[in-house]
C-alpha cells in the first residue's frame, strides 16, 4: 500500500531546492535487477556526510518517502531506493508475502536478495559520494521498515541505526543475527499508529520487546492514526535522528 503523506509534509520529489539539491536518478547494476535510487546531496556538497537510506513500502516507489527529505537536516546525504521487484510501472516491492494460518509469511529468497542488494547499495553510495560509512541510518515504511530493521540487525557493522515506520520484526531473519554484541550500541526508532488495521500496534510492541532483549535502545512514537506516517511521528524521528 502506497504511503499517503499528510498535507503538513511538503512534497519535494526531485527538487529539494537551494543548498540541498536533488541530483536525479542513479542505478546500481545487478545481475538480474537494477536498484534505482534518487539522491539529495548534503549542504555544500560536504564530504563524509552521514547517510539516510530510505526504503518505501509494498507497492510504492522511491519518490514516496523522498517527499519529506526537506524535513531532514541539510548536512545529511539522503538516498531513496526503489525496491527491485516490479509489480507495475510505478509499483515495486522488496519481497512477496502471503498469509498462512492467519500469520504473515514472507518469501525469504526475495527478502534475502533485496537485503544483500541494499548492503551493496550502502557500499556504493558511501564510496560514490564520499560519505561517512560509520554513520549510515536506514529508515523505511511498512515493508521498507521491515527491511530496515533486518539490515540493522544482520549488518550492524554497516548500519548505525534504523527507523521503522509501521513495520514489524521479521522472525525469518533471526538466525542471521550473529553479532549480538555489536547490537548493544545500536538505536532503533519505531513509529506506529494505534489505529493501524493492516499491521496492528501489537507488532510495534513485539518489535520493541525483541529489540530490547538484544540490548538495542528503542525509541517508540505512537499516534492515533492508521497505516501511515503522521507529522507528529516525523517530527519525533527528526529529533531522534539529530541526537544520534
Amino acid at each position: 500500500m502506497r504511503l499517503l503523506l499528510f498535507a503538513l509534509i511538503m512534497p519535494t520529489m526531485l527538487c529539494c531546492g537551494g543548498s540541498n539539491p536533488a541530483i536525479g536518478d542513479g542505478v546500481i547494476q545487478k545481475d538480474s535487477n537494477d536498484l534505482h535510487y534518487i539522491v539529495r546531496v548534503p549542504s555544500g556538497l560536504a564530504n563524509h556526510a552521514p547517510v539516510l537510506l530510505l526504503l518505501h513500502g509494498y507497492g510504492s516507489n522511491e519518490d514516496d518517502l523522498f517527499s519529506f527529505s526537506d524535513q531532514i537536516p541539510g548536512h545529511w546525504l539522503i538516498v531513496s531506493v526503489r525496491a527491485p521487484i516490479v509489480m507495475s510501472e510505478k509499483q515495486f516491492r522488496w519481497y512477496d508475502v502471503k498469509r498462512v494460518d492467519g500469520k504473515i509469511r514472507l518469501n525469504f529468497e526475495d527478502e534475502e536478495r533485496s537485503r544483500k542488494a541494499l548492503i551493496e547499495c550502502v557500499d556504493h553510495v558511501v564510496k560514490k559520494y564520499n560519505a561517512d560509512g560509520n554513520r549510515v541510518v536506514v529508515a523505511g515504511f511498512s515493508q521498507g521498515a521491515n527491511m530496515s530493521l533486518a539490515l540493522a540487525l544482520t549488518e550492524p557493522d554497516k548500519i548505525h541505526a534504523a527507523g521503522c515506520f509501521s513495520g514489524r520484526f521479521l522472525e525469518e531473519v533471526t538466525p542471521l543475527i550473529t553479532k549480538k554484541e555489536a547490537l548493544q550500541s545500536k538505536q532503533v526508532f519505531i513509529a506506529h499508529g494505534t489505529e493501524d488495521k493492516m499491521l496492528p500496534i501489537d507488532y510495534a510492541n513485539e518489535s520493541q520487546k525483541n529489540l530490547q532483549s538484544m540490548g538495542v535502545k528503542v525509541t517508540l512514537s505512537t499516534d492515533e492514526i492508521g497505516h501511515s506516517i503522521s507529522s507528529k511521528q516525523l517530527t519525533a524521528f527528526v529529533e531522534w535522528l539529530t541526537k544520534l
